[in-house]
């Protein structure tokens, strides 16, 4: 997958026919898929290039001052949009500048000057431009001749448009088997082991601490789940391991104990596992 950080390295990129379609891709999820297997039907139809827009922050950071904590980081996003099959991204810095551009303008400027991109896929909840005005009704109404332009439905699961605001729901009130359904795998924590106190191996339950970064943790508990090891790479070294995954505070060592389901305060809980078998 080709992955490009700045429209300036377009104009030589020579992408063949791109299929385009835009979004933030938070949590990569089986929304997400629905319209990523529409755009790469497309893309076949007209022996084209699947092609994705996306920014390397949240939009929201410039607009509202503020931004919902993310469900994957962008490196782990371009990674799941690469194994869908996506072969081009254009990974933009939503700036300033960029949050006052009109539809019109971003639509000339990003999809028909620097792409030369004539087909563009629109997902049930898309938008850009000011405002973001530039959903597909509105894009449709400018009546653009030199754009063919066509919108992918919801993916519904029990009555539910699946989205990221839905996922991130899910997550904050504990509900990890509702979440799981809606991204189509278990939601993941990624991140360095950092060192702990290094008191559970002198109890016999030797845990790892896992700095997980600026993303979404489930609120306080213990929870069920499974270890990887990573490669530098982001690929699995060996095998998994089952984990006992504790969230939260140790009121056996002194800290104050929050009750299950608070939600997850970096400045004071721990995110550790127990790995059985390791």
């Amino acid at each position: 997958m080709k992955i490009f950080r700045d429209l300036s390295e377009l104009s030589k990129a020579g992408i063949d026919r791109p299929v385009c379609t835009i979004g933030f891709f938070d949590g990569v999820h089986r929304g997400h898929a629905s319209l990523v297997a529409d755009l790469l039907r497309w893309s076949t139809e007209i022996q084209g290039t699947p092609t994705v827009i996306t920014f390397s922050n949240h939009p929201k950071e410039v607009t509202l001052g503020d931004a919902p904590a993310m469900l994957t980081p962008v490196e782990q996003r371009l990674e799941y949009l690469e194994k869908m099959g996506i072969e081009v991204v254009i990974l933009l810095t939503f700036d300033e500048e960029l949050s006052h551009w009109s539809p019109e303008k971003f639509v000339s400027h990003v999809i028909q000057d620097s792409l030369d991109c004539r087909h563009l896929l629109m997902g049930f909840d898309s938008a850009f431009g000011a405002g973001a005005q530039g959903n597909y009704e509105y894009l449709r109404g400018l009546n653009i001749e030199s754009l063919d332009l066509r919108s992918s439905p919801p993916l519904l699961i029990e009555a539910e448009s699946v989205s990221s605001s839905s996922i991130r729901r899910c997550i904050e009130r504990g509900d990890l088997r509702r979440a799981r359904r809606m991204l189509g795998r278990a939601y993941t924590l990624r991140g360095p082991v950092i060192q702990g106190d290094q008191r559970g191996r002198t109890i016999g339950f030797p845990t790892a601490n896992l700095d997980p970064g600026p993303v979404l943790v489930p609120p306080v508990g213990v929870y069920f789940g499974r270890a990887i090891l990573l490669k530098d790479s982001g690929e699995p070294l060996g095998e998994s391991w089952p984990a006992a995954v504790n969230i939260g505070r140790r009121p056996t060592f002194g800290t104050p104990e929050a009750p299950e389901g608070t939600p997850f305060d970096p400045e004071l809980d721990r995110l550790e596992a127990h790995l059985d078998g390791f």
